[in-house]
């Protein structure tokens, strides 16, 4: 039996413009990213053609709500706000720029030294990559042979793919799905298969 997992990244924000880590705090999105995600709610129906969707899922966030929004109107299914999909949660440390935990905590040399490390009240590399992998493989234990949607965060989809379809290694630089990316993958009795990874080709006008 085969189940389909279909990940979509949430669109552009502000925070993303500007290099901030979000992780569970939000922002607005940026003029590109309202665009990506007017582009993805007129593509969904044409994707759901040939992978149709049973369930949708989406993390708390605003900012992954709003982008399941048009989305769950346009295929005419409710979205299930679901608490696993939430970002990487860096605690104390969130709403800092990448450049000040890359020059001022070491924060990305120190996780490839010391994975099991957490910012304080955050989460470890090695935490959250349990966490994501644990969220999506519940989901299509709950629907065995359907198709579920997920629309979650960078962190979520790249650090899973990493598990799926990876070594295991959180590789960031080969995983990173860009804003509104969207990923198909099939389970069956001998694993996991990519589909379709990070595609944006849905984005090409925006």
């Amino acid at each position: 039996m085969t189940s389909r997992l279909i990940l979509l990244r949430h669109a552009e924000t502000q925070a993303n413009v500007a290099q901030v880590w979000q992780g569970s705090m939000d922002a607005p999105f940026s003029s590109r990213g309202q665009a990506q995600v007017d582009a993805t709610a007129r593509y969904f129906p044409e994707l759901a053609q040939k992978f149709p969707v049973n369930y949708i899922y989406v993390s708390p966030t605003g900012r992954a709500q709003r982008t399941a929004a048009p989305l769950s109107t346009a295929l005419g299914q409710a979205a299930i706000v679901h608490n696993p999909l939430r970002e990487f949660d860096l605690g104390d440390w969130e709403g800092r720029s990448f450049e000040d935990l890359r020059e001022n905590e070491d924060l990305w040399a120190r996780w490839e030294r010391e994975p099991t490390f957490a910012p304080p009240n955050g989460e470890s590399p090695v935490n959250f990559q349990r966490r994501a992998v644990q969220a999506l493989t519940a989901l299509l234990d709950a629907h065995p042979g359907e198709t579920v949607l997920a629309v979650t965060h960078g962190g979520i989809i790249a650090y899973s793919l990493s598990a799926f379809l990876g070594d295991g290694h959180p590789d960031w630089d080969r995983w990173e799905p860009p804003n509104c990316s969207i990923s198909v993958l099939d389970r069956d009795e001998t694993g996991w298969h990519g589909v379709l990874i990070n595609s944006v080709a849905h984005l090409s006008e925006v």
